[in-house]
């Protein structure tokens, strides 16, 4: 009899282990289906996928984040916009309306494509040695807060813009920023296309200096449209060029060629021509010889087109071609263009 009864309950325990192993499987199933395959407008998807750890992308088999990521940037983005009084400059933000929930959508879209590109950046980033920390990132926001109004004004001035406490944005958004930044120097360094293009505006510096005329110069070694104007550009206000050229601008001999001035875009040799005043506004007559280099940007996207990338969230596809996250529906890839083409004003789409 007692032989029976000790059958009996280890049948019966093994019967109950087995329900409890099917149940957590069939569970695992619904919250796999909820977070891969069901939209997140059904009712309560979102609510699971930001309760669990389920990436949103994998990059090179690594997670390149959570739905709960996106969603906490999602949410201080949305702060951010909203703590901001864009209608003292005829801006604006409004995120309750059907047309502003679209706009949210499109923000959220650019964040997944964020979480991808900086989890990118920080693999090849560790190619090259390159090793960055919290703690690292903190203390970047620590010396900026100095230099400032302290550190105490700058984690209020982050809750009150973006909900987080400063080590959050230190994580979030400093960090992120450190590893795009020593990746990109250390790129350029390693980059033939860069020092050709270093050695090409080395060369038309040393022709000034010889003698020849600028405008030779620019037609034979210059790059873009203004190479067959022998380097003119025409009349610009300062501020319509780029930053790294506005000092030289307004500072520069006319008439004298400058130094060599280095943007992300290239580098630039500048001649001012004339100087003249049209009302409150000051114009400047610019030449320049101008030398593409490759760009950071161009040199990460074809390195992601390279790497093994996947999108799980079921809204989202990966587009090889652009290396970039972009809507699986369609409809909602057109309405991202028609509300950018018209998005004048509206400062939740220009910032």
């Amino acid at each position: 009899m007692d032989t029976i009864r000790t059958y009996w309950e280890r049948w019966r325990l093994g019967y109950w282990c087995i329900g409890a192993v099917s149940a957590a499987l069939v569970a695992l199933v619904l919250l796999l289906l909820s977070a891969y395959l069901l939209p997140s407008s059904w009712n309560g998807v979102r609510s699971v996928r930001d309760m669990l750890p389920f990436p949103v992308a994998l990059v090179g088999g690594q997670s390149a984040g959570t739905y709960a990521d996106a969603s906490e940037n999602l949410l201080a983005l949305r702060t951010f916009y909203e703590s901001q009084d864009f209608s003292s400059v005829g801006l604006r933000v409004d995120f309750s309306t059907p047309e502003g929930r679209d706009r949210l959508r499109i923000r959220e879209r650019e964040i997944v494509n964020k979480m991808v590109e900086d989890a990118a950046i920080r693999q090849l980033a560790a190619e090259r040695g390159i090793a960055l920390s919290d703690t690292d990132a903190l203390r970047a926001v620590l010396k900026e807060a100095e230099s400032a109004d302290g550190e105490a004004a700058a984690r209020q001035n982050v809750v009150r813009l973006y909900g987080w406490d400063l080590e959050t944005f230190a994580r979030e958004i400093v960090l992120p920023d450190l590893y795009r930044s020593a990746l990109d120097e250390a790129v350029m360094n390693e980059s033939d296309r860069f020092r050709e293009a270093e050695t090409r505006i080395g060369e038309a510096a040393t022709m000034l200096a010889d003698g020849r005329s600028f405008s030779d110069v620019a037609s034979e070694l210059s790059e873009g449209r203004t190479a067959d104007a022998g380097g003119s550009m025409g009349w610009f206000a300062y501020d319509q060029l780029i930053e790294p050229l506005q000092a030289t601008a307004g500072t520069a001999e006319i008439g004298v060629p400058g130094t060599v001035i280095e943007s992300d875009l290239g580098f630039h040799i500048l001649r001012i021509n004339g100087r003249r005043t049209e009302g409150e506004q000051e114009l400047v007559d610019v030449s320049q010889i101008f030398v593409r280099k490759e760009t950071f940007g161009e040199w990460l996207t074809e390195e992601m087109k390279r790497m093994s990338i996947r999108v799980l969230a079921p809204e989202y596809v990966w587009d090889r071609d652009t290396a970039t996250v972009e809507f699986r529906d369609e409809s909602l890839r057109a309405l991202e263009r028609e509300l950018l083409e018209r998005s004048e004003g509206d400062a939740s789409v220009m910032f």
